[in-house]
C-alpha cells in the first residue's frame, strides 16, 4: 500500500482540528483550479473559512498541540484582511 504524501497527512489533520471547532472550510487555490482541469504545480493546499480572530487564535493552539507548525497572521495596516494561517507538517 501506498504511503499517505505529508501534505495530505497534514492536511487530513487541519480538517480534523477545523471539524473540532466546527468551522466549515473550502478548498481554493490551485488545488480547486485542478477540479476543473486547469492544473498548475503547487506545493500547497490552500482553505477558504468563515471565523473570527479569536477562533482562529484557538485553531492555531490545536494545530500546534498535534505537531504542526502553525503562524497566525493578524490584520494589521500592512494587511488589513489578515487572518491567515500558515501550517507546516511537524
Amino acid at each position: 500500500m501506498k504511503e499517505t504524501a505529508p501534505i495530505l497527512r497534514a492536511a487530513e489533520q487541519v480538517t480534523d482540528i477545523l471539524r473540532h471547532h466546527r468551522i466549515d472550510a473550502v478548498v481554493i487555490g490551485a488545488v480547486a483550479l485542478a477540479a476543473y482541469h486547469y492544473v498548475r504545480q503547487t506545493r500547497d493546499i490552500d482553505l477558504g473559512v468563515n471565523a473570527d480572530l479569536d477562533t482562529l487564535r484557538h485553531v492555531v493552539d490545536s494545530l500546534r498541540e498535534v505537531g504542526l507548525t502553525a503562524e497566525l497572521h493578524e490584520p494589521d495596516g500592512a494587511d488589513p484582511l489578515g487572518g491567515v494561517i500558515d501550517v507546516s507538517g511537524s
